[in-house]
């Protein structure tokens, strides 16, 4: 079996690849070695050429020898042979420069060679020669490589796959990394909140505070008991729309009064004086238009409608009830005001304040958070994946088991 660290694992791999397809890779070389020396005949050929061309050809004929000769050997010196590891991609690359320089010298040799080939008529069999020795080298070395590398190419290109293993473990890394940071920054948005909603209790215990409490409590019930007193708003929203259309008359009756108590009766009723003259006209007159039935209501809410006006004006629940309202409010106002002037109420709302802009702060940490880790988790589950993937497919190459060790710099 073979266990190596992923860091380790290409060079013992290339040593298991080399040393199983040595044959093939031996006749590589050889054939690499060959092309590499009748390349490195051309340009001896070239030299020939110019030795020749000094003596025999003029001024304006050696320029373009000279530029016959640059040009080919420029794209002899483009030409990357391998000199140590081979594979089939640079071996490809080495194949189609060759063709590529056959394209070049022909198409040079068209334009240049008319204007000299006459004096130097040695040179160019030579050159074609080592041409045509170059091209059965190529070809030799093409046929090689589609006959007998497949086997060798499909085990390079295994290597290929070798990068995304060392992508997804960077990205594991990067998100572990960001993980923590969120991880440490949730836990202390969770404990600044904890400490904001303590010292908020903290203040909300203060006994002023309770005071307020109990007295907008007692105003909550008071508006209850008064909104109950007053519950014949059916009716008078009748008298008013009967009033507005115009199909019954009433004299001295305020029709904007009206309007506004239906909106907020309550509001209507603190801000009269203590004996509640518009109040009182008002009942009055929707008592005199439900006895005289001008109102088309219901019997039943008809006569609990005047029993409850009957109820005011015999009882005087109402008005108690509204300087009770009135007390409350004062002495909610004046705790309001001991509160001010204790700085409770700017520390609570601080407080209030911080605790809201944290909430903010920790849910949008708890996307991030959540985020990472879907993250973090899939490229774990994506390197797991792939690393079985190859260590497969390395087995089925070396017939022999593979474990692929990957550790991470957490």
């Amino acid at each position: 079996m073979i266990e190596k660290d992923l860091e380790d694992f290409e060079e013992i791999y290339k040593q298991r690849v080399n040393a199983q397809f040595f044959k093939i890779k031996k006749v590589t070389k050889k054939l690499i070695l060959e092309v590499r020396e009748n390349l490195i005949e051309i340009k001896v050929s070239l030299d020939h050429f110019l030795e020749t061309g000094k003596d025999k050809i003029d001024q304006k004929a050696q320029r373009s020898l000279n530029f016959f000769s640059d040009r080919i050997r420029k794209e002899i010196n483009e030409i990357e042979i391998p000199e140590e590891e081979l594979n089939y991609d640079n071996i490809n690359d080495v194949i189609n420069s060759i063709k590529k320089l056959f394209t070049s010298i022909n198409e040079i040799a068209k334009k240049s060679l008319p204007k000299f080939h006459k004096e130097v008529q040695a040179e160019i069999k030579e050159l074609n020669y080592i041409t045509r020795k170059l091209g059965k080298k190529q070809a030799q070395l093409d046929e090689f490589m589609r006959k007998k590398y497949t086997d060798v190419k499909n085990a390079e290109y295994l290597l290929k796959k070798l990068p995304k293993l060392y992508h997804l473990k960077e990205n594991i890394e990067h998100a572990k990394v960001d993980l923590d940071e969120f991880e440490n920054e949730l836990e202390e948005r969770n404990r600044k909140q904890e400490d904001l909603n303590s010292e908020l209790v903290k203040i909300e215990k203060n006994d002023l505070f309770k005071e307020l409490e109990v007295e907008k409590d007692k105003i909550f019930q008071l508006q209850l008991k008064i909104n109950d007193e007053i519950g014949f708003k059916k009716a008078l929203k009748k008298l008013k729309f009967e009033l507005e259309k115009k199909s019954i008359h009433i004299s001295n009756i305020d029709l904007n009064y009206m309007r506004d108590f239906l909106k907020n009766p309550i509001k209507m009723l603190i801000n009269e004086r203590k004996d509640l003259p518009k109040f009182t006209a008002l009942m009055v007159q929707l008592r005199h238009t439900l006895e005289e039935n001008k109102l088309n209501l219901k019997t039943e809410t008809k006569e609990k409608t005047i029993d409850q006006i009957n109820a005011i004006f015999d009882e005087k629940k109402l008005q108690a009830n509204i300087e009770e309202y009135l007390q409350i409010r004062d002495n909610i106002n004046e705790i309001e005001k001991k509160i001010e002037d204790a700085g409770l109420a700017q520390k609570l709302e601080e407080v209030k304040n911080q605790i809201s802009s944290n909430t903010i702060k920790l849910e949008r940490v708890e996307v991030d958070f959540n985020r990472k880790n879907k993250d973090y988790i899939r490229y774990l589950n994506a390197l797991k994946t792939e690393r079985e993937e190859f260590q497969n497919s390395v087995e089925e190459i070396l017939n022999e088991k593979v474990k692929i060790n990957i550790t991470f710099s957490f």
